[in-house]
């Protein structure tokens, strides 16, 4: 006979516990609605009828051209209410925890640009998803880049017959490097008109240095296929410029892919 010991507690009982205790003295607030208590117990970043309300929004998918060229860009919902909130929760308060829910929308965009772009597609040959670097200051204010952690977030989410990978080969030119002597600093981007992202923006993008680059190691982007990733299509300039910069190495770029859109009517007073 095997003898039990009713009053014997178990490691996942204790785990469990102890997560209930650190949530009612720090509790898990919404990251959409900002709610906390009963509702957030056991949750994620967001509270039950926001993730809803966001997985609803994200299904709206909007495809539309670059400006200045051919290129889809295939967003997943409007940037407005609660998903418009997560991502500047996300790109702003630090909600990292909102990754699964904006990666899911990421995967939705990048599966529906695979599909329109399947004609241009080499089975043998692998798809770069390139995501649009933030500045340093971001980073270091931040802590982390947006669009590069969600790129790498959304590579198990995808299905695709052919290889997909993550190449940071983007980056931000330096604001020292770009101004010229009594040019002025340039101004915040929300601030400024269509043409005049397009100006601020030219320039402002480079292809990076890989590690080890002191070994002589480089980017080479000759007919690799690549695919544009960002958070926020509001105007396309940043889009613009990273196929500007990726088509002069010889890269195919066939698209880019972004969580939400901006609608026209909100493009001038909305980031």
């Amino acid at each position: 006979m095997t003898s039990t010991h009713p009053n014997r507690v178990s490691l996942p009982d204790i785990l469990t516990s102890w997560k209930q205790t650190t949530e009612l003295i720090f509790p898990r607030v919404c990251a959409s609605c900002q709610t906390f208590g009963p509702s957030m117990l056991g949750a994620g970043a967001l509270c039950p009828l926001c993730d809803q309300l966001v997985r609803l929004a994200t299904l709206n998918l909007q495809t539309t051209t670059l400006p200045g060229t051919r290129l889809p860009v295939v967003s997943a919902g409007r940037y407005e209410h609660e998903l418009g909130r997560c991502v500047l929760a996300y790109k702003d308060a630090g909600r990292t925890d909102l990754s699964p829910y904006l990666a899911s929308a990421l995967a939705r965009a990048l599966t529906c640009l695979l599909e329109l772009s399947e004609g241009e597609l080499e089975p043998a040959e692998p798809i770069y998803l390139v995501p649009l670097p933030s500045s340093r200051a971001s980073v270091r204010r931040r802590g982390y880049a947006p669009a590069p952690l969600l790129a790498r977030a959304v590579l198990p989410l995808l299905c695709s017959p052919v290889s997909v990978k993550v190449a940071d080969v983007l980056a931000q030119v330096p604001a020292w490097a770009r101004a010229s002597p009594g040019q002025h600093r340039s101004k915040a981007q929300k601030t400024l008109g269509i043409e005049e992202r397009y100006r601020q923006m030219q320039g402002k993008l480079r292809v990076g240095k890989p590690a080890l680059h002191q070994l002589g190691r480089y980017y080479s982007l000759e007919d690799a296929t690549c695919l544009l990733v960002d958070d926020v299509f509001t105007t396309g300039a940043s889009l613009r410029e990273g196929y500007r910069v990726l088509s002069h190495r010889g890269a195919r770029v066939l698209g880019g892919a972004t969580i939400a859109y901006v609608p026209k009517r909100q493009r001038y007073n909305t980031e």
